[in-house]
């Protein structure tokens, strides 16, 4: 009898012979071939870029993908931020945003996994990139959108949705977990949709609740609110079921969900936080963040710091 061939030993790991083709196959089998079409089909726009980039660098096979074609990818998108990328063909692949950049990113590392279905060549948008999107701590944050938004989708495909919200929204509006569980997803939709920014009033901690915190809400904040409304459950405005109570919640399905935060290399729930936290105070000083580079400017470093505090519902700067 024959014995069948393992997927690590056929070409693009028994996905099928064309490379996008056999991307698109393995995001289907990862997230399901009738669930989640709007994370699929945005992977799969996306993925033509890296798939592109692999033929030109005469890779056709996913297997001969490797740490050395990822990182030039990086260093690829990086150039991009800045100029035009002309190829040796005289093809030019214009400039991008910093958030595309994060975004394409994203995709690469979730695609990577649905085909591997390991992390050994996930790619780190801070170290490649190196730059944001847009207590005294003395490390820098790890919890780029990048990162978040590929531990998002491992819980997605791990059955753990109403986990990803809860990453997502804490990344995209600085919420605490308990915010992101009980946030009235509705009236912060009517705000956004009304104003273009929303308030955080649910879950705060005692005598923090408060309209002075209201965020804007750009594509990151209004990607995630989105997400969040459509996995809740039927008839909730927030992501609890009438069965459900917080702490079982956060137990339950949290728990779970912070295995995969740290695969993805974010330490913990909390470290969303910061990750919100720096890309405030950097869009304020249009500059690094202390953990990144010296202080600048001394007003605009205040300015920024007591905006950080406000945001994220404490006194402290």
């Amino acid at each position: 009898m024959k014995r069948k061939t393992p997927r690590s030993q056929q070409r693009n790991f028994g996905y099928g012979k064309q490379l996008l083709y056999a991307f698109v196959k393995a995001l289907n089998v990862l997230f399901g071939p009738d669930q989640h079409y709007g994370t699929r089909r945005t992977h799969g726009i996306r993925i033509r870029i890296f798939v592109e980039f692999c033929l030109r660098h005469g890779i056709r096979d996913a297997r001969y993908i490797d740490h050395e074609l990822v990182e030039a990818y990086g260093s690829y998108l990086r150039h991009r931020l800045y100029d035009a990328y002309e190829w040796a063909d005289g093809k030019r692949d214009t400039k991008i945003s910093v958030s595309y950049a994060h975004n394409l990113i994203s995709t690469v590392n979730t695609c990577l996994y649905a085909m591997r279905r390991d992390e050994k060549l996930q790619l780190s948008a801070r170290k490649a990139l190196g730059v944001a999107r847009s207590n005294v701590r003395k490390t820098e944050i790890q919890a780029d959108i990048a990162d978040t938004k590929t531990a998002a989708d491992l819980m997605i495909a791990s059955g753990h949705e109403r986990g990803a919200a809860v990453v997502l929204l804490s990344r995209a509006w600085g919420m605490r977990a308990n915010e992101s569980i009980l946030q009235d997803l509705n009236r912060m939709m009517e705000e956004v949709t009304e104003t273009g920014s929303a308030a955080i009033l649910e879950g705060t901690k005692g005598g923090r609740r408060c309209r002075s915190r209201t965020i804007k809400a750009d594509e990151f904040q209004r990607e995630a609110l989105e997400f969040a409304l459509s996995v809740r459950p039927a008839g909730s405005s927030c992501l609890l079921s009438e069965t459900d109570n917080a702490i079982s919640f956060y137990r339950r399905e949290l728990g779970r969900c912070r295995r995969i935060l740290k695969k993805c290399g974010i330490p913990s729930f909390r470290e969303l936080r910061c990750g919100f936290a720096q890309d405030i105070y950097e869009e304020i000083v249009r500059g690094p963040s202390p953990l990144r580079a010296p202080i600048g400017d001394r007003v605009l470093d205040r300015i920024a710091r007591e905006t950080v505090a406000r945001l994220l519902g404490h006194g402290r700067t």
